[in-house]
């Protein structure tokens, strides 16, 4: 099965999705920077996966889902790394492990609640805001 090429464009300088769709030939964000400036769009491409409700999930969601057994009841950031999709979580201990999104997908199914550019919060790795110091868990945004 061949996989699905969708992409999010972020402006930066307009704060708002400029676009959401497949851009045929261009099969990687490598072949986006050809009609999309970097310093001026943020490509977040699908990961091919969808939460509990069937919505996609692309690279910048933020993600809440509860692990049994583990602490990561925050809601968390998907990021790419290490040529895979997931989150990096936090552990009671302090210790931070990136878990795959394939696995916490198929156990965990997990709800998009926003994505990074849109939430009033910026989160760090642990969930805390950058801006106001308040926990992500918090937002009003996400409340709602």
């Amino acid at each position: 099965m061949k996989r699905e090429y969708i992409y999010r464009i972020w402006d930066i300088q307009a704060r708002k999705y400029v676009m959401t769709g497949a851009l045929y030939g261009c099969e990687g964000v490598a072949g986006l920077s050809q009609y999309f400036n970097r310093n001026f769009h943020k490509i977040e491409e699908y990961s091919g996966l969808h939460d509990k409700d069937g919505e996609r999930i692309f690279e910048g969601d933020v993600i809440q889902f509860t692990a049994r057994y583990r602490y990561a009841n925050d809601p968390v950031e998907v990021i790419f790394f290490g040529g895979s999709y997931g989150c990096i979580i936090v552990m009671e201990s302090g210790a931070k492990e990136f878990w795959h999104l394939n696995d916490i997908v198929s156990q965990y199914y997990p709800k998009v609640i926003g994505n990074i550019n849109q939430l009033p919060c910026k989160p760090d790795h642990n969930g805390e805001c950058l801006i106001c110091d308040c926990w992500l868990s918090d937002c009003p945004l996400i409340k709602k």
